[in-house]
């Protein structure tokens, strides 16, 4: 007759079974964790790479201009440092004060997905089943929906802005570090042509007026812009080989196989034969899911409002490429002028860094405390 389990015997078995389960989750976090670091580090090593060649045709680092105030002084409101919540969103916005992502009209053509977006996602969060995923304002932002920038809508709503320059005041283009190592041309021209031709003093101020790069005779914006069509339709002609031959736009291709694969996009980009789009799951666009949930973090931050004023019926989507690190996280970028340094760091397994421009003599004990707890497992990268 078999002899049946004694319960300390169970209680012996069911122990070692916890304890090689907790063994395993242990060591599939630990993988985990080295995988993002490897990911994060060879990032690092890859844009480093594309700075450099931008260095040595430039003579200098991406000049990314101030997006904000990049002091704790002048903030719309005092940082309340006692709320750690609180203080990481103001810090978060002073460390990106030069983004490295760059934000751009999406293409006309793209109108109707993002209608059929909007409707979708307006359909979720009416029906109360994704309450987690849009808190607060996004509620009501995605029961109003949006529009692509593209759509004279949008346009309309900016008349009243068009002499405005600054990034924070127009909010349709956002020039970050990733604006200076993609040919500029070929990914941020795809929206109204109003946009660039005798537009809106953003794009007027912040590009040079092309010039052929046959006759060296200047060239409209409108010109430039239907050859960039022509090249979004897969055409071949001697309009796209100009394009390409532009030394704004041709010396990328130096550096552009390092960007292979490793780019955060809404939509597919390959750029003299460069495919840059990640397919990394962390890397995800707007359009990469039809999971309303699995959607939501890449719409977080894609939305704007033209007036400044984050009223919800008048927002719009903005197109972007950038660069994150192995968590998913954006890299972070400071470089002063005259622009012959920089540092390059991610923000690490907790998420959470320091502006490492602000010098620790000037820090409170509270902010000293919130620096060494932020930025002990930052990845920091600095020119040479």
């Amino acid at each position: 007759m078999k002899r049946a389990f004694t319960l300390i015997e169970l209680m012996i078995v069911i122990a070692v079974i916890v304890t090689l389960m907790a063994m395993t989750f242990r060591i599939g976090g630990i993988g985990a964790e080295s995988e993002a670091r490897t990911i994060t580090i060879t990032r690092l090593q890859r844009l480093e790479n594309c700075l450099s060649g931008f260095h040595a045709a430039f003579g200098c680092y991406p000049p990314v201009k101030l997006h904000g105030n990049r002091s704790f002084d002048g903030q719309e409101e005092p940082i309340k440092w006692e709320n750690e919540g609180q203080a990481w969103e103001w810090v978060q916005r002073i460390c990106k004060t030069q983004p490295v992502a760059c934000r751009f009209p999406f293409p006309q053509d793209m109108s109707p997905y993002i209608t059929e977006l909007s409707d979708l996602i307006a359909a979720a969060a009416g029906s109360g089943e994704y309450e987690e995923v849009f808190k607060d304002d996004m509620q009501e932002w995605a029961r109003a929906g949006f529009k692509s920038a593209g759509d004279t809508s949008v346009e309309g709503k900016l008349k009243s802005l068009k002499d405005k320059v600054l990034w924070s005041d127009l909010k349709l283009f956002q020039y970050g570090v990733m604006s200076y190592l993609l040919p500029r041309y070929f990914v941020m021209m795809g929206g109204s042509s109003s946009f660039y031709e005798g537009g809106y003093a953003q794009w007027m101020q912040n590009n040079q007026k092309p010039s052929d790069p046959f006759t060296g005779s200047a060239m409209a914006w409108s010109l430039v812009y239907d050859w960039v069509g022509e090249y979004r339709q897969g055409q071949k002609n001697e309009n796209i080989v100009k394009l390409q031959m532009m030394p704004s736009q041709a010396v990328c291709a130096r550096w552009l196989p390092n960007l292979e694969g490793i780019c955060k996009c809404n939509l597919s980009r390959v750029l003299f034969g460069v495919d840059i789009k990640s397919s990394d799951s962390r890397d995800g666009g707007v359009f990469d899911s039809s999971d309303i949930e699995y959607m939501a973090p890449a719409l977080y931050g894609a939305c704007f409002s033209p007036d400044g004023e984050g009223s919800h019926t008048d927002q719009y989507l903005l197109d972007g490429i950038t660069v994150n690190d192995g968590w998913g996280e954006e890299f972070y970028y400071c470089s002063r002028a005259p622009y012959q340094s920089y540092t390059l760091w991610s923000a690490g397994p907790n998420k959470k860094t320091f502006p490492p421009w602000i010098a620790q003599d000037r820090l409170s004990p509270r902010e000293l405390e919130l620096k060494a707890k932020w930025s002990s497992d930052d990845i920091t990268h600095m020119s040479n």
